[in-house]
């Protein structure tokens, strides 16, 4: 047997440092958002001036809880709304939306429906909304000017990160207020 010499011990050692700092790398990204989660929005929601456009001023969604794409870890509950202002459309999530925490969650809509990972991949027009600001509680989004929801299906939530599904939800027409 032929004797370890220094240079293969210390190229031994930072080959083993090099793969800790690699699987701690790793283990903290996915821990991160469980450790440190972001504080509950609960925002105070302004009072949202409606445009006279009775059939659209108003669109809900409530995500679907029996969506084939949902486990344990990836998934969000809970309803929201489109709604139609003077300053454009505003995506509102209610103060029900809770989701399970995890990285770089993104809003997405989606031009057909979608229930899973395929689903979301399968749609080539599909627009990138905007992150995910909390995982719990009441949020308002603007919508970028000239997006209108009425010419999507399903609201998605994705993990750019791991290329994940989280929740999706269908969007339906809901009459303005009374």
């Amino acid at each position: 047997m032929k004797p370890s010499t220094p240079i293969s011990v210390a190229l031994s050692r930072l080959a083993l440092v090099g793969f800790g700092a690699v699987l701690g790398a790793g283990a903290m990204l996915v821990a991160y958002p469980f450790v440190f989660p972001p504080p509950v929005a609960g925002e105070s929601l302004p009072a949202l001036t409606y445009k006279d456009a009775p059939a659209a001023a108003r669109k809900g969604f409530r995500f679907d809880e029996s969506a084939a794409g949902r486990d344990p870890i990836h998934w969000a509950n809970g309803s929201g709304s489109f709604v139609k202002t003077d300053a454009g459309w505003v995506l509102r999530l209610h103060g029900d939306f809770k989701a399970g925490p995890g990285p770089n969650f993104w809003i997405y809509l989606n031009q057909r429906a979608v229930a899973e990972e395929s689903d979301f991949r399968a749609d080539a027009g599909r627009l990138k909304l905007t992150q995910l600001r909390a995982f719990e509680g009441a949020q308002d989004y603007r919508l970028p000017a000239g997006v209108d929801p009425s010419d999507f299906h399903t609201l998605t939530i994705w993990c750019e990160t791991f290329g994940a599904y989280i929740a999706s939800g269908a969007i339906e027409a809901r009459p303005g207020p009374g």
